[in-house]
């Protein structure tokens, strides 16, 4: 094992408003059998001179050899017979506000819809699994694959126009500046590792004099790695992996942004419209199409369905309910709106509980949690039966197939059997039953979660009383393994195995929020994270599998399936790898009604 495996403590230590008001904004709301090798980049065209508009002040109410030289990508352009419009507003739904303005310390795609809309990425997903230049304009890989070497744009430019100012605003972006938020990203500078792209930190040499990342010259810098590593350029790809300039910090970022995306912030009130308006220094020619987003926060599956279907929303997520599932199909029978089907990102989905402490540290007790679970009545009642069988890795691609899922403790029907054989295990362990606190997220749909697992549970004698609480309060509890048991759908980010176990279940992972330690894992992952062949990258990576179905800390549920809802005239709506982590840069849609 390679001695940078333990050279830390831990590998990686964590990361409605009324229908009325919606006059103008949409709702941003994946697996990949092997990684391939990122395709090379290509210069794109001299960018065009910044604009003198500044932005009006936001205010607030409240082991592999990776291929040296990848095939190259080009920049996504129009297809001339269908020539994007420029202009015109998109209307958006989200959950929440963002936490902050930094992007490396968020951890919801209800954040990350905001935070991606103004800030640039080295490399970007526009659509499928094709990854592409942003603030960088190319890069290289070394022959022993563990080398990269990034070229930025030459005038990549920080927004102007934010209060406080800042010295760095108007001014290109430079090489420290991608180091420094690289090294931000991996709390190298005593910061919070980002929880999303943190684990980037188990690959890169940061024993190095220069924390792996070295600068050449004003725009070239190289990232050393341990091993070859051809998944980092999907971290450096989704939303979590902003660029930001030398020297900023979180605190900064609590109070503006520090971008040089496609869009920057024209104005907010917290809990309500946040409108975004296009970056006219942007350095893409061009882009964006739009002249800004409006986003407004709503909770609640009923209202955003009513928003949308009375078209007070251009844009929209998540299956219809049962009782608007005809109208949608009606509607898009006739071409008004059109709707785009996923398989979500969000594994691992399961019922959570502290097995570091009593008293789920009983693998009896966490047995009978898992056999309580009817997972069919799972997919019915949270998902609306959108959903499928899942364990950790992705059904039917690395992972197992819904077959053989469906023969597990849990999954298998009729579903008697193991109800009767946990209350059989909680009877010998608490004749008298067992009293837990369910920690539960507030919003609306871990809330129908939580509610249906606490049934479930109640069903064999564990009695269990919620305790809802916002994201701002579960998140660092999670972090500090401050509960005794909850239900959540974690989603991923890359969507691949080496995300999957390295930021959940290793020791220390960024977002092994479970307290999970197992030395078997932690000596297989960073073998499975060099090895390029599929065949053999899934059966390592089932093996991992099978560790922790055999001490389930957690138990698996269900993963739903999604669906990306717009209107016709809204053009080029992506769906990519990585899905809501990658897409909400949105400088590609258009409105062909303009």
């Amino acid at each position: 094992m390679s001695r940078n495996f333990w050279r830390q403590p831990s590998l990686v230590l964590g990361a409605l408003v009324s229908i009325a008001l919606l006059t103008a904004v949409a709702c941003g709301a994946t697996e990949e059998p092997t990684p391939t090798p990122p395709p090379a980049p290509v210069a794109t065209n001299t960018p065009t001179p910044p604009s003198a508009v500044a932005t009006p002040t936001p205010t607030t109410t409240t082991a592999v050899v990776a291929t040296p030289t990848p095939t190259r990508t080009p920049t996504p352009s129009p297809v001339p017979s269908v020539q994007p419009k420029r202009g015109g507003i998109v209307r958006l739904s989200g959950g929440e506000d963002p936490a902050s303005f930094d992007a490396h310390t968020a951890t919801s795609s209800a954040h990350v819809v905001h935070n991606a809309l103004m800030y640039s990425n080295l490399v970007w997903r526009p659509k499928g699994d094709e990854i592409v230049m942003d603030a960088a304009e190319s890069y290289t890989i070394s022959a022993d694959g563990k080398v990269f070497t990034f070229k930025l744009r030459p005038n990549v430019k920080f927004q102007t126009g934010y209060k406080p100012a800042h010295p760095r605003d108007g001014t290109a972006m430079t090489s420290k500046d991608a180091k420094w938020s690289l090294e931000k990203i991996m709390g190298l500078h005593g910061q919070t590792i980002s929880a999303r792209s943190g684990w980037m930190k188990e690959f890169i040499d940061i024993d190095r004099p220069d924390n792996g990342i070295e600068v050449v010259d004003d725009l070239t810098f190289k990232i050393h790695l341990i091993q070859p590593f051809p998944g980092l350029v999907d971290i450096l790809a989704i939303g979590f992996s902003a660029i930001y300039p030398e020297g900023i910090v979180k605190d900064d970022l609590k109070l503006r942004p520090y971008g040089s995306g496609a869009f920057r912030l024209k104005d907010f009130q917290r809990g309500a419209l946040w409108q975004y308006e296009r970056n006219p220094d942007y350095f893409k020619p061009g882009l964006p199409y739009l002249d800004g987003i409006n986003h407004v926060n709503m909770d609640g599956t009923a209202i955003i369905q009513a928003a949308f279907l009375t078209n007070k929303l251009d844009l929209s997520g998540g299956n219809p309910t049962k009782d608007n599932e005809a109208t949608y199909k009606a509607r898009a029978d006739r071409g008004e709106i059109y709707i785009l089907p996923y398989v979500t990102t969000c594994r691992p989905q399961s019922v959570n509980m502290n097995h570091t402490k009593p008293p789920f540290n009983d693998i009896k007790l966490r047995q009978a949690v898992n056999l309580a679970i009817d997972r069919q009545g799972y997919i019915e009642v949270v998902h609306d039966g959108y959903a499928q069988p899942h364990f950790f890795l992705d059904t039917g691609g690395v992972g197992r197939s819904v077959q053989e899922i469906l023969k597990a403790p849990g999954y298998r029907q009729p579903h008697d059997a193991d109800l009767a054989e946990a209350k059989k295990i909680i009877s010998e362990l608490y004749p008298s039953g067992l009293d837990v606190k369910m920690m539960a997220r507030n919003s609306s749909g871990y809330m129908r979660q939580n509610e249906f697992i606490a049934g479930e549970l109640r069903k064999v004698g564990i009695n269990v009383t919620l305790d809802p609480q916002d994201s701002s309060v579960v998140f660092p509890r999670a972090e500090k393994l401050d509960y005794t048991i909850w239900s959540y759908y974690f989603c991923l980010t890359t969507e691949t195995p080496e995300e999957l176990f390295g930021s959940y279940f290793i020791t220390g992972g960024s977002r092994n929020w479970i307290g999970f330690s197992n030395p078997d894992m932690d000596r297989g992952y960073l073998d499975l994270a060099a090895t390029a062949d599929p065949i053999e990258k899934r059966r390592k990576a089932l093996a991992l599998e099978d560790i922790i179905l055999k001490e389930l800390p957690v138990a698996p549920l269900p993963v739903q399936s999604g669906t990306r809802t717009a209107y016709s005239y809204v053009r080029d709506l992506p769906l990519t790898k990585g899905k809501q982590y990658t897409w909400p840069k949105n400088e590609l849609i258009w409105r062909s009604d303009i």
